[in-house]
């Protein structure tokens, strides 16, 4: 298992971070950041939902996915939008293959 965090600042000047644990899918993720999400307790349904999506999946697919969750889950997001979770999973991803192979 391979592991990945990334931190970038999104439109609007607010952080997000990513911890995410990986084999071909992602098996562990953990969503951070001075955004807010409301209800916050609904956060971990779309960590959980995040779960199995393969490493190799795009962006755009990633996104499409966190938005349909938010929605599910009745979840408002509020200095984050899915764009910006997504890319953050992705550099996360990459960064955890790039220290896995030194």
């Amino acid at each position: 298992m391979v592991t990945g965090f990334a931190r970038q600042k999104v439109s609007g000047g607010k952080l997000v971070s990513v911890r995410i644990e990986f084999g071909n899918s992602i098996e562990r993720i953990e969503i951070l950041g001075d955004f807010f999400v409301h209800p916050e307790e609904k956060l971990p349904e779309i960590e959980k939902g995040l779960l199995g999506i393969g490493v190799k999946e795009d962006e755009h697919a990633i996104s499409e996915r966190i938005g349909k969750l938010a929605k599910e889950n009745g979840v408002e997001m509020i200095g984050v939008t899915p764009e910006a979770i997504s890319s953050t999973i992705k550099m996360a991803i990459s960064n955890g293959m790039a220290s896995n192979k030194s």
